[in-house]
């Protein structure tokens, strides 16, 4: 499901041409490849992410069949890290961590699980109560990327932000 496979389904129907089933890899070309607990995941699909994620290009190889694709992404994942840790090389292509923790105010809590009882009880009505400020956010997040390029840094405000972050190790 990751990297792509035959669909034999399709290939029976197509007289035996082998037919291909792009996989999550081909899914998240030009946007988000979402792994869960991916500190757990087995080594040879770690090495496919890092493949793709330093390529851009993802190449399966099933049944003499060899396609390629582009598999350009941003790659967001979990972890527990009391469950193990993430191997270096693909801790490498995270560009922000973050700990989440849970929020200890109990009013706060209950909101969080209240809205997660509504999401599940109502999922478009959800979407659609939130819609307007996702829309808002990503306009936002889309203004700044825009306005990117024409930032500049001085060397001391470098060092600042740079001393900054060192802190929060």
């Amino acid at each position: 499901r990751v990297i792509g496979s035959i669909d034999f389904s399709a290939t029976l129907k197509q007289g035996g041409e082998r037919v291909f089933a792009p996989g999550m890899l081909a899914a998240a070309n030009r946007g988000v490849l979402y792994v869960d607990e991916v500190n757990l995941l087995p080594a040879h699909l770690v090495d496919v992410l890092l493949d793709a994620a330093a390529s851009g290009v993802n190449t399966v190889q099933r049944e003499g069949l060899t396609i390629s694709h582009p598999a350009r992404f941003v790659l967001i994942g979990t972890m527990n890290p009391e469950e193990g840790d993430l191997r270096p090389q693909l801790l490498d292509r995270f560009g922000l961590m973050v700990d989440v923790t849970a929020p200890q105010d109990a009013a706060e809590r209950s909101e969080v699980v209240r809205q997660r009882i509504n999401f599940e009880r109502d999922v478009t009505t959800f979407q659609q109560k939130w819609q307007d400020a996702e829309r808002e956010l990503a306009n936002k997040i889309s203004g700044a990327k825009d306005r990117l390029p024409n930032v500049s840094l001085s060397d001391e405000l470098l060092l600042l932000i740079s001393r900054i972050c060192t802190q929060f190790q």
